[in-house]
This record gives structure tokens, sequence and C-alpha cells, in this order.
């Protein structure tokens, strides 16, 4: 049955009402807004739209929901066959503990013997069984976990997710101004990376504007790619949940990989004629040739080679202890990369790294798991004084550690720069899922040119958006925004860098259109004043406009975004001041979006008429109430709203 929706074709004057109203196939309004009151109140007209399908968000709700129901059902499934499990491991193991009493009680019969043996072959079964589906358990757990997050997030509830608030440091004025990190941020809802190294790719990412317009090609493909590769996305995050990282096993790990070898060509001698020669004489105390306490003399004399190089073992233990387990999970998500078919250049290049001169990075990095957990038997004093005894065994081991780093120390960084990347770019992928109804990918240009389509900002809930048109080409621009408090000045700001910052990562961006050219972007937004530096915020503010001057001069392609110039002085030297810094942008050849509610610098337009742009964001007073549209419009405000505001609030009379 078609989906029926009311479209209101004159613009709303008050922000927060969709533009469109859907209807059931009976005429019953869906979302509760009553379309005489619109008419009434708004003098809006209506056209009725007949849609044969659904729409890409319903889709998206469809997808997630569908998954939902499929696996709580293979969930409840799950717990149903680890029950019966239970069951029969106590069934089992009792049985084979009657058939030993009955055995011992019957003076050996042998049926007793071949019962208790297949009783126990069942016990062992359904511990393995069991371990299996527990497993299967916590995986399906994860998954329904992660779509059931996803619906949370595509109803923008994602407060309780990772702020990214360590990253702010790669870029502070960036992630300051444009709200990359923190309560509310660009990361918090984009992040969707399972390793430490995918959110460390992800922020810099953010925060460092790539410029290589092939790049950004590849990394479109490589995103819509990874959109249509539902099972592997999938997959890729719920493994990724078993991941348990102290946030130091990858540097420790290329920490000792950097450490010199220890070349010694009688260690690997001793390692093999010491253990032989310790069974040997083991071997003649069994036979009573020779006493027990003679056992003591190889005893030291392996614990005292083993002493020799205690130093060097304990060095390389402590930067490997207990990273195993890390690594094994690691080593999961890496398998899955290399058995996954990709098409687009930038995803077989990441894949390619993982598998280098015929060496899989995930068989490698298994073996190197497997002696790591093997290193950790010295943990064990007990068993560590026994094993050394005999065996030299923290040596063998750390010989075959040293003989996996001569042999892998160049690619590891590698493999783990190539997961990062998947990593990260995995975020994207699922935002470019989420969003199909209301992103595009962006197309590059050449010359400095923005022209955006119904641009809106992501992190806005797409029932209360409102997307602006915008654009601009050629150096020097300066674009003006003017209007009335919170009509939307800053928002727009923060609406354009955003997606440019998204472009630039070869992610989508939320438009319908979008064409940019990638460059640099500086701003001066939230200036921080510091008592610690004995720094005033107008000063502060200076010194951040010199950083942007001094950068623009040496790097032209740059976009400038300014919110209300030099608030820290008084309003005759804001006025000189920022017309003065204007002009020397202007001088510089420079791309400057500003804010402001200082109308004299419209004024610009008149003097530099092929250069300066004046918009703004207007604000209507209806029945004493202030209606903001927030839709961008030619010209310079001619309406403000302080004083009515304070006026309402009760501050002035």
């Amino acid at each position: 049955m078609p989906a029926i929706f009311i479209r209101c074709v004159t613009p709303f004057p008050s922000d927060g009402f969709p533009s469109g109203f859907k209807f059931d196939a009976n005429g019953n309004l869906i979302n509760g807004i009553i379309i005489p009151l619109c008419k009434k109140l708004f003098s809006a007209k209506f056209e009725l739209v007949i849609l044969s399908g659904i729409s890409m968000q319903e889709t998206v709700f469809t997808h997630y929901n569908t998954k939902i129901s499929a696996l709580e059902t293979e969930l409840r499934s799950i717990k149903k066959v680890l029950s019966r499990l239970y069951l029969m491991r106590v069934v089992t193991f009792l049985a084979f503990v009657a058939m030993l009493v009955l055995y011992i009680r019957s003076d050996s019969n042998s049926l007793f013997t071949l019962l208790s043996l297949l009783f126990f072959a069942a016990f062992l079964l359904a511990v393995k069984l069991d371990l299996k589906y527990a497993f299967r358990e916590k995986y399906t757990a994860n998954q329904l976990l992660l779509n059931q997050n996803e619906l949370r997030i595509l109803d923008h509830q994602y407060a309780d997710r990772e702020t990214g608030v360590a990253y702010h440091p790669i870029n502070p004025h960036l992630s300051a101004d444009f709200d990359l990190f923190g309560m509310g941020s660009l990361f918090q809802y984009l992040n969707r990376s399972s390793t430490l190294g995918g959110k460390q790719k992800l922020a810099e990412g953010l925060c460092q504007s790539r410029q290589e317009e092939s790049v950004i090609n590849e990394k479109q493909q490589a995103i819509s790619e990874l959109v249509e590769k539902h099972d592997f996305v999938s997959d890729f995050q719920t493994h990724g949940m078993f991941i348990t990282e102290r946030g130091n096993e990858v540097e420790s790990l290329k920490i000792w990989l950097g450490l010199p070898e220890e070349k010694s060509w009688l260690l690997p001698i001793l390692c093999i004629l010491v253990p032989v020669f310790n069974l040997f004489w083991i071997t003649l105390v069994i036979l009573g040739i020779f006493t027990v306490n003679s056992l003591s003399i190889p005893v030291i004399i392996s614990l005292s080679i083993v002493g020799s190089h205690l130093k060097t073992i304990n060095k390389d233990h402590n930067l490997l202890s207990k990273i195993a387990g890390t690594l094994k999970s690691y080593t999961t998500i890496i398998r899955l990369i290399e058995a996954e078919k990709f098409q687009s250049a930038y995803l077989k290049g990441l894949q390619g790294k993982l598998s280098g001169n015929g060496m899989k990075a995930g068989d490698s990095l298994t073996s190197l798991y497997r002696l790591l957990n093997s290193f950790d038997q010295r943990l064990n004093v007990l068993v560590s004084i026994v094993l050394n005894s005999i065996l030299l065994y923290d040596i063998q081991i750390w010989l075959r550690l040293g003989k996996w780093k001569a042999q892998h120390r160049s690619k590891v960084p590698s493999w783990f720069e190539a997961l990062s990347e998947l990593d990260a770019l995995i975020s994207f992928s699922v935002y470019a899922f989420n969003n199909q109804g209301a992103i595009t990918y962006p197309e590059v240009a050449e010359e400095f040119t923005f022209q955006a389509t119904e641009m809106g900002h992501p992190l806005l809930h797409p029932a209360t958006r409102v997307s602006n048109s915008f654009g601009f080409s050629g150096t020097p621009r300066i674009l003006i925004i003017t209007g009335a408090n919170m009509a939307g000045k800053s928002t727009f700001l923060r609406t354009l860098s955003v997606n440019l910052i998204l472009a630039m990562n070869g992610a989508p961006v939320c438009a319908k259109d979008f064409i940019f050219t990638p460059c640099d972007i500086l701003s001066s937004i939230k200036i921080q004043d510091s008592l610690s530096n004995n720094e005033s915020y107008f000063y502060a503010e200076l010194v951040r406009i010199r950083e942007i001057i001094d950068h623009v001069k040496t790097n032209p392609r740059t976009l400038v975004v300014l919110d209300e110039i030099l608030r820290g002085t008084n309003t005759k030297d804001k006025q000189t001041g920022s017309l003065g810094l204007l002009e020397k942008l202007i001088s510089l050849k420079a791309v400057v979006l500003v804010a402001t509610h200082d109308l004299t610098l419209g004024e610009l337009e008149t003097n530099y008429p092929d250069i300066v742009t004046n918009n703004c964001f207007e604000v209507e007073l209806t029945n004493d109430q202030l209606i903001f549209d927030y839709k961008l419009k030619k010209g310079i405000s001619q309406k403000l709203n302080a004083s009515y505001l304070m006026k309402k609030m009760g501050i002035i009379g």
C-alpha cells in the first residue's frame, strides 16, 4: 500500500515543524500535526503527494528492527541449547562417577570401564559444545546491542557514547570551535571504531585537512563499498567488542620491535644440549644410578644459564606481558579483512598491507600471541622454576620471539596502520548507511569553490534540521553573515565547516548536492582567556588572529571562519579593527566566512562588490513571539532582538 504525504508548499516561519506530514491509506494523520491549525496560524498551503515506496530513513529503521527481531530469536534459541548442555554436563559427569563406583564394587567389570569412558567422552563433548555456544551467546548479544544502539543513534540519542575529549589537543581551536570532541560532538556521533588506533585515526581525520583529490575520491569509493557490506561491517564491529585494551598494548609491541636483537651463537646450542642433558640425568636418577640429591647439579646449571640473561628477558616480558589476549582479538578482525573481497582501490590497498610478501598478518600475529601466552607461563613461579630447571624455558621462548621479531618487525607498523585506517572508515560507513536519505558524496573542484544545496548540520535531528543552500567561488572572497541573536549565524558556520571536514575525509555530507575545494580551515570562535598565562580574552583573540594571518600568507588555500571579531573591545575599536582585518585578508586573497552583529561590516560590499557578499538570518515578531525560520537570505539583517528578549525575561523594564 503506498504511503501518502501532505507536503507544505509555503515555508513555515516557525522552527521545529517538519516539511511533510505523513498519513496512512485511510487518511489518518500519523505524526500528529493538525493541518487546519497550521493553515490558520501560518496561512500555509499544502499539496498531496503519494509515494509508491517507503523513504530511505524508513528503510534504515526497518533494517535494524528486522536484525533485532532475528537476533532476539537466535539468542533465545542459544539460551535453550545452553540450558540443555548444562543438564548434559551434570548428567554425564554423575554417570561417569557412578560407573567408576560400580567398576570398583564389581571387581573391575570391563562393562563399567567402557561405560565410564563413554560418559566421560560425552562430558568432554558437552563441555566443548558449551564453550562454543557460550561464545555464540556473547557474540549474538553483542550484535543485538550494536543494532539496538544504532536505532537509538538514528533518533540522535548518543549521550552515553565515548566523547573523544582526550583527542582535543590534536587541534584545540578546530575542536573547540566546531564541537569535534566532547558531549554532543561530531566524534561522539560518528565513532564506531573498535580499536584505539581506529579512534585515533578517526580523530586525526577530523582535525587534519586531507587535500589530495585522489585520496578523497578513493576514500569515497571505499566508504560507499563498506555501506553495502552489512555482514562484514557487523562482524567487524561485533568481534571488535571483544577487544579490551589498556591503551599501551600496540605501543609496547612497537617499542619491543625497536629494541636491538641479542645475537648469540651459543644460546641456541645450549637450548638443545642442556634439555637433553637434563632429561638424561633425570633418567639416570629414575633408574637408580644417580641419587635424587644429584638433581641439584643440572638444576643449578640450568638456572644459572637462565639467570645470566634474566635482566634482558624481564625487560622484554615487561613490554609484552598480558597483551596476548588483545592480539588475539586483533587477529580475529584482521582475518576478517584478509578474507573479504574488496573492489575499491583504497580497501584493496589496505588489505594488501596485511599480506605483503606472501606473509599474512593474521597468521603471523596468531603465532605471536601463542608465543606470548607461553611467555606468560613464567608468571607462575612454581611452573617457571620447573620448566627453566629442565628446559631453559624462558630462553627457549625468548629466542623464538627474537626470530619472530627479526622476520616481522618491518611489517608490523603497516599492519596496525591498515587496521586503524579501515576501522576509522567503518565509522564513516555506518554514518553513511544511517543517513542515506539526507547525504551525498561531494564533488571536488579545482578552483576555490563551495556550492551546497540544502545543506544541514549532521548533528541536528532530521525532524528539526533546517537546511540552506549556499555558494561562492574564486579568491579573495568575504562572506558576511549578519542576524539577530539566536537566528542561526553560529550554527551556519558550524554546518558549513563540519560538512567540509566530512568531505575532506571522503565521507558523505549532509546536503542534497555539494561541490568543494579541499582546504585548510582556520577559525576564531571560542577564544579563551588564561589566568595562568596572564592572558586577557582580547589578547588571546589577537594572538589567534595573528596565527590565522601568518598561516594564510603561506597557505592561500585556507577557509577562515570568524564569529564576532574583536568582541573583547569597545564598539568603535571593534568596527575599525574588524574592517581593517577583513581588508587585510582581502589583500592576502583569503576566503573568509564571518558572522557578526556589526551591521557596518556589510557596507564593505559597496567598496568590494565582486569580493564581499552579504547574507543574513532574520527573525519575525508574531503575536508577541519571536519566530525563527533559520533560513539564509541575501542582504544585511535589519532586525534586532536582544532588548526584546531581555524584557521578556524580566531583566530590563
